[in-house]
């Protein structure tokens, strides 16, 4: 998922404040001076005033290193890729390395155990002088929501998600071409209905209602909104010769659900909220298996089975 930065109009190396909101969490970073910030572009929609000065639900310290080394000892998670994980006594560390960047991790962040106050240190020989460098560049801004919220916020989870005209939320899973991406087109096509992620979606719950927000980690279509829903249904995706709803039981759908969650694995309590929270979720909001037809009319059958 990269991504071709552009830079702000502000004049952040001056202001040193960089604050965006996602999934109802606001994250805040002050910069070094002499870091040169900039935003990727799905990220724009999520940016908040230069203005706000204000303290964000997550609060972040960004600055330069001159030399970064992974720790010896054996990662609590790694992986495989790009990032790996350490428990410690304080919190969480995580550690970025790619052999196309560095011979060393590019970069390293520390978060307390609430996942409220963190530090990101940029290693200064990987990047060249004066790129511009969004602080909480892809997969950082990801592991850090994934994490706050297996702390009993909400989860993460991969699918689409969309409001239609009136109001009401619809959530669609899918195993890979299931039909995601179709079905986003379809609706994409339809007037006034928000869009907020054709990939990625966090669920959170207020008060008695679960609400699905929109992020910046979208798939194919491209869609990145900072909008939110109430989470009215959610559907099981499977093309078929005509369209069809099926019942799918709580247990079903949580388990659908669960299996596509973005939840630390290393984490035992991120794990049983994260079960919890979506068998509450899936007691508490219809769920179907929607076989469709790749047509307009599958979009008709959703809206009628509302009714």
């Amino acid at each position: 998922m990269a991504h071709a930065a552009v830079s702000l109009t502000t004049n952040l190396t001056e202001a040193t404040r960089l604050a965006v909101y996602i999934g109802g969490f606001s994250f805040g970073m002050w910069c070094s001076r002499d870091l040169p910030v900039t935003l990727d572009p799905e990220h724009q929609p999520f940016l908040l005033p230069a203005t706000a000065n204000h303290a964000c639900h997550i609060e972040l310290d960004i600055a330069w290193s001159e030399r970064l080394e992974e720790p010896s000892t054996v990662p609590s998670f790694s992986s495989g890729g790009l990032w790996s994980a350490y428990l410690s006594a304080t919190g969480t560390e995580f550690y970025f390395s790619s052999p196309a960047v560095a011979p060393s991790p590019y970069k390293a962040a520390w978060f307390d155990h609430s996942f409220q106050r963190g530090h990101v240190v940029l290693n200064r020989s990987a990047f060249p002088a004066g790129s511009p460098i969004f602080p909480l560049e892809y997969p950082l801004d990801e592991l850090v929501m994934m994490h706050r919220l297996a702390l009993g916020e909400g989860v993460e989870v991969h699918a689409l998600g969309l409001a239609d005209t009136d109001g009401s939320g619809y959530l669609f899973l899918g195993h890979s071409g299931a039909g995601k991406s179709t079905t986003a087109r379809l609706w994409m096509d339809q007037p006034g209905v928000q869009m907020l992620s054709d990939d990625r979606i966090i669920i959170r719950k207020h008060g008695d209602k679960f609400w699905m927000y929109g992020t910046p980690w979208h798939g194919d279509a491209g869609i990145a909104s900072p909008g939110r829903a109430p989470l009215s249904a959610i559907y099981l995706l499977e093309q078929a010769p005509a369209n069809e709803l099926a019942g799918l039981s709580a247990s079903q759908a949580a388990a659908e659900l669960f299996a596509r969650a973005f939840v630390p694995q290393y984490l035992k309590g991120g794990i049983q909220f994260s079960l919890d929270f979506l068998d509450q979720l899936t007691r508490s909001v219809p769920c179907s298996v929607l076989r469709f037809t790749p047509t307009p009319s599958a979009v008709e059958a959703v809206r009628y089975a509302r009714v």
